[in-house]
């Protein structure tokens, strides 16, 4: 009676073993099909980049309308300072070569040479104008002061000092002092550092514009360490430079309160001729 009745098997519990060995067989399958994935994709990327490299490179170094042969300078840089020596140079350096390489992977290298000729120059922008032009553009340092000798003027900045040859918008609002006629003949300012320093002669020439506010004029007379301040009543003050540049002014100051007839003295000698003596004339 009881031979047709379904015997139940057994119940078997899988081990652990079995389980991870099951999983492993099955895991070995996916690093076979990412691989072949990532190969594909790594394949397909290369093309692609590749291909962006050739087409960079025919666009850029080999086309030849990329080579500079028409340059041109901003409006604003020539009003700014339009030295014809600055401008030729930056044209030999720059014209016939290709933009991408002089303008992005040279320019560096451009800029230290343009600066250790004219040192005015603070930084260089090339910028493609069309085919076969660029344009240049440049900004300029300011002066820390103009020497004017006559016609010709000097400016003076850091370490350096240079003759200018143009009064554009580069030198508007600068302080400037003047030499005497005497001195015509000089092509460099290498001797008006003889008795005084560079950086002592700025300071001083400014240390005079703030003292006298209505001064027209400041010259320095080379080779004596002397400066002469006009003042609006064409009165002449003399200033050492080589000695106390306060004690001087506060002496010219004093004479100012206390000289009754200051307004009609024609020139003040406050250290030059005599030490510890001031010479005034009328």
């Amino acid at each position: 009676m009881a031979s047709w009745l379904v015997k139940q098997r057994p119940f078997k519990k899988k081990s652990q073993h079995t389980l991870k060995n099951t999983f492993r067989k099955v895991k070995l399958v996916y690093p076979k099909i990412n691989f072949s994935v990532k190969s594909f994709w790594i394949v397909v990327l290369t093309i692609i980049f590749s291909y962006w490299i050739f087409f960079v490179i025919k666009n850029t170094f080999f086309k030849k309308e990329n080579y500079i042969q028409n340059l041109s300078y901003s409006k604003e840089s020539v009003e700014k300072f339009d030295d014809p020596n600055l401008y030729s140079f930056i044209s030999k350096k720059v014209k016939w070569e290709n933009f991408y390489v002089v303008a992005k992977m040279r320019r560096k290298s451009l800029l230290s040479q343009i600066k250790s000729e004219f040192p005015m120059v603070k930084n260089l922008k090339i910028v493609n104008s069309g085919p076969y032009s660029a344009t240049v553009w440049i900004d300029f340092y300011t002066p820390d002061i103009i020497i004017k000798l006559w016609d010709r003027r000097f400016a003076i900045m850091w370490d350096y000092n240079f003759e200018i040859y143009s009064w554009n918008t580069i030198w508007d609002n600068i302080f400037y002092a003047e030499l005497p006629q005497y001195a015509s003949g000089i092509d460099t300012l290498f001797w008006l550092f003889h008795e005084i320093s560079q950086e002592k002669f700025i300071h001083d020439m400014h240390f005079f514009a703030e003292s006298f506010p209505n001064y027209k004029r400041i010259v320095y007379l080379p080779w004596s360490a002397m400066t002469v301040v006009f003042l609006d009543s064409d009165l002449r003050v003399y200033i050492n430079n080589q000695n106390s540049l306060t004690w001087q002014i506060e002496n010219f100051n004093l004479i100012k309160q206390y000289y009754s007839d200051f307004y009609s003295l024609k020139t003040i000698d406050l250290w030059s001729l005599q030490w510890d003596k001031i010479i005034v004339n009328k």
